[in-house]
């Protein structure tokens, strides 16, 4: 190789970086971007295996592509062209790639792509430090200035399989037989791209992901504080081999794509223990793959953390002293219900008490709690398991939601013979839930009788803490600011900017509004008797319990939350 031809400028640098993997991996570490165990396996695969470490380091999920891009454009001064705004045009990569003297299989083998750019030439691949892609440009393209740039590899799969179709070449990922699904799901690339994705999640914190096929192409979104957002997208020809590759991880069958299946995947990610839940359902083009993440340690699993007001966590933990009765969380898909009933769990696991659960599916596992699963495919439905765990003498039971007539008489039988019943229903409010039951068919007398308490909620997202600024309220909250208690009404009020450390978002983050009623002799009696929704409503207010919306003015007047937040959440 020439060492005077001007495209060597940074290239001994990059060699340089090539002997400092090791050196960069233990960087890594110290900045707390890596887990010295992860640092340590991914070592040990590239002893075993070969490969260059960073990639290896992605793979098995230690970090995400985009931290460790970031990561290396700083340390080794290689631009890092993240937006799909500074990649160039696809069939401006092909045609210029076409011409080349260098043939198009060879730039598809490397997983290289060139282009030029005014005056200079530029180049993206899999591995810029290749010695045979660094060699080939040199020996080709002598004397002439080339751009090396960093890119995410779900761009660059995207640029070459762009060149690859327009070459009229079979893609990798046809076909539709299982053998040729595993063999595509097991495609270095794909199992790339499926770690990154999932470690990109986990770094976010996001809820959900969600892989969406269209006619042309197919989307990834990241349910990130309740909001989904597009992270990528890439053509519909790669689907099949993505899709395989959850499914093949999360032990769901491969070849099935005209029915609904459900999975789970227990993994370590960006060095947390995650239990991932998986579901895939037949769509007009394919399957849409929607995967929950669930960390297997999560310190917002207790009461405390949920952000209830002093005197509504007093009061829930009042419920779930009674020796019997039910208790009711309502509220849409969403709303953190479930995690309310495992925090509420938590709480009453003292050792001596026997907790049996009856969910569909079981999203977090949790010690000394026995933990049921329904299936009901094969007929073992919610109401069929509640009657068999009454013979397994619990003291608690808690069912993943009630859904119907005799799930409900069977929850209320319970609670009328000594247990405590915790339940999820779907309403808007707390008082809703009771018309709720009434609806289904149950007794408004039986329904008066167990409950001892109703919970709605919803989660509202917090202000980020480095770009909310102060906003006063509007004058119009000056009515609804003067109903609110005494004493609990904050000064603090702010608004929502955006800043990369909150993805332009202007939130991180999420906490719960409440509103608790607690069911009392005169709530009886109004039940019985049939009142009106309204009715009740207005009963609840005379007692001081506060809807949805007050309890978030208070949150938002402490800069808990913000104004739009809670309006968002409460009245639209």
């Amino acid at each position: 190789m020439s060492e005077t031809a001007d495209n060597l400028v940074e290239l001994p640098q990059m060699r340089e970086a090539m002997l400092a993997e090791r050196a960069l991996g233990d960087w890594l570490v110290q900045n707390g971007h890596v887990q010295a165990e992860d640092l340590d396996r991914a070592v040990q695969i590239q002893q075993a295996a070969g490969g260059r470490l960073w990639p290896l380091l992605v793979r098995i999920g230690a970090i995400s592509e985009d931290l460790l891009l970031q990561t290396l454009s700083e340390r080794l001064g290689v631009p890092y062209l993240q937006q799909s705004a500074d990649l160039p045009d696809s069939l401006e990569v092909y045609h210029f790639m076409s011409e080349s003297p260098i043939k198009l299989e060879w730039f598809i083998d490397h997983a290289a792509l060139l282009w030029r750019d005014g005056e200079e030439l530029k180049c993206i691949a899999r591995d810029i430090f290749d010695e045979v892609l660094l060699e080939t440009l040199d020996y080709f393209y002598p004397q002439q200035s080339i751009g090396f740039h960093l890119a995410p590899a779900h761009q660059i799969d995207r640029l070459v399989d762009f060149v690859r179709k327009e070459r009229a070449i079979e893609g990798l990922f046809a076909g539709d037989n299982a053998k040729q699904l595993r063999e595509m799901a097991e495609e270095a690339p794909v199992i790339e791209l499926v770690n990154n994705l999932l470690s990109q999640a986990v770094d976010m914190e996001a809820s959900d992901i969600h892989v969406e096929p269209s006619e042309e192409n197919f989307a990834v979104r990241m349910r990130v504080d309740g909001v989904l957002h597009t992270r990528l997208t890439q053509p519909v020809e790669r689907f099949p081999a993505v899709a395989s590759r959850i499914k093949l991880i999360s032990a769901i069958d491969i070849a099935e794509r005209r029915l609904p299946q459900d999975g789970r995947i227990t993994a370590r990610i960006s060095g947390r223990e995650m239990d991932i839940r998986v579901s895939t359902v037949p769509c007009a083009f394919g399957e849409s793959v929607v995967l929950r993440l669930l960390p297997k340690e999560r310190e917002d699993l207790k009461l405390k953390n949920l952000g209830m007001a002093p005197d509504h966590l007093q009061m829930f933990r009042t419920w779930l002293t009674t020796s019997n009765g039910i208790i009711l969380v309502t509220g849409p898909t969403g709303s953190g219900k479930s995690t309310t009933l495992y925090a509420a769990l938590e709480e009453t696991d003292d050792g001596v008490r026997k907790i049996i659960t009856v969910e569909d599916p079981v999203e977090y596992q949790m010690p000394n709690i026995t933990q049921i699963q329904t299936h009901a495919e094969i007929g073992y439905t919610f109401a069929r398991a509640l009657r068999a765990i009454l013979r397994q003498d619990p003291d608690t039971i808690m069912i993943g939601e009630i859904r119907d007539l005799e799930t409900a008489e069977i929850a209320i039988q319970s609670a009328l013979t000594g247990h405590i019943v915790l339940s999820t229903v779907h309403t808007n409010d707390a008082i809703s839930s009771f018309t709720r039951l009434i609806d289904m068919g149950v007794e408004p007398f039986l329904v008066a009788s167990p409950i001892r308490g109703v919970q709605a909620q919803r989660l509202v997202r917090r202000p980020c803490a480095r770009c909310a600024r102060p906003a006063p309220p509007p004058s119009l909250l000056a009515e609804h600011l003067a109903a609110l208690p005494e004493g609990m009404v904050g000064q603090q009020w702010v608004e929502a900017v955006g800043c990369d450390a909150c993805q332009k978002t202007g939130y991180r983050g999420r906490l719960g509004i409440y509103e608790l009623v607690p069911m009392s002799a005169e709530l009886q009696d109004m039940i019985v008797a049939g009142a009106t929704l309204n009715d009740m409503k207005a009963f609840a207010r005379r007692q001081r319990c506060r809807t949805l919306f007050q309890d978030g003015l208070i949150k938002a007047s402490h800069g808990m939350t913000t104004l739009d937040e809670v309006t968002r959440l409460t009245l639209t």
